[in-house]
C-alpha cells in the first residue's frame, strides 16, 4: 500500500485506546438480523460495526452517535485506520509514527492490475469497473500529477511497472 512520506497530522490520534482485537460479527446487524460485508472497529471504545459498503453502515452510525472519530479495518491483510473527522486513511509505520495513506492510488492500482491481468489494456476506457471504481478518472488523475510534477516518485515507479503504461 502506498503511504505518503509525511507524518500524519490528525488531532484525534491521542484518543486511540488499547481496545483488543475486535469482534467477528457486526453486533448491530446480528441484533436486527442484518448482513455485513466487512467489519470495522472503533479505536476509542472497541465497538465492532459493519463498513459503509454494508447495507446498514453501523461503523459510521457509531461515529454519528458517539463522535468517536477513529476506526480501523478488521479485514485480513488490512492495517489501516480511518479518521471520520479529518477524512483520512492512516497507518502506523514500523517506528510507530502515523502516516497518511493514499487510498485512491492504492485502490486504482489494484483495479488496474486486475484489469490488465484479465487482458485489458491502457489507456482505460471511460466508466467504472464492475465494482464501481472510476479507473479512467484514476488514470487521468495520476497522469495529470506527473505532468504537473507533483506525483510522488514511488507512485510513478508503481505506475511505470504496469504493462503498457507510458507517460
Amino acid at each position: 500500500m502506498y503511504v505518503a512520506p509525511v507524518q500524519a497530522i490528525c488531532p484525534h490520534l491521542d484518543l486511540i485506546a488499547d481496545v483488543g482485537s475486535g469482534g467477528t460479527v457486526c453486533e448491530s446487524c446480528v441484533s436486527i438480523g442484518g448482513t455485513w460485508l466487512n467489519l470495522r472497529q472503533c479505536r476509542v471504545c472497541g465497538r465492532t460495526g459493519c463498513c459503509d459498503s454494508s447495507p446498514n453502515k453501523h461503523a459510521t452510525a457509531h461515529f454519528d452517535e458517539t463522535g468517536h472519530p477513529i476506526m480501523r479495518s478488521l479485514e485480513a491483510g488490512h492495517d489501516w485506520s480511518w479518521c471520520y473527522v479529518c477524512r483520512m486513511s492512516l497507518r502506523q509505520d514500523g517506528g510507530g509514527q502515523w502516516q497518511v495513506v493514499d487510498s485512491f492510488f492504492e485502490a486504482g492500482l489494484h483495479y488496474a492490475r486486475q484489469l490488465l491481468d484479465d487482458g485489458g489494456s491502457l489507456p482505460f476506457t471511460p466508466g467504472a469497473t464492475p465494482d464501481g471504481f472510476p479507473l479512467s478518472v484514476w488514470e487521468t488523475t495520476y497522469r495529470g500529477r506527473h505532468r504537473a510534477g507533483t506525483i510522488d516518485s514511488d507512485q510513478a515507479v508503481e505506475l511505470e511497472a504496469l504493462p503498457g503504461w507510458r507517460w
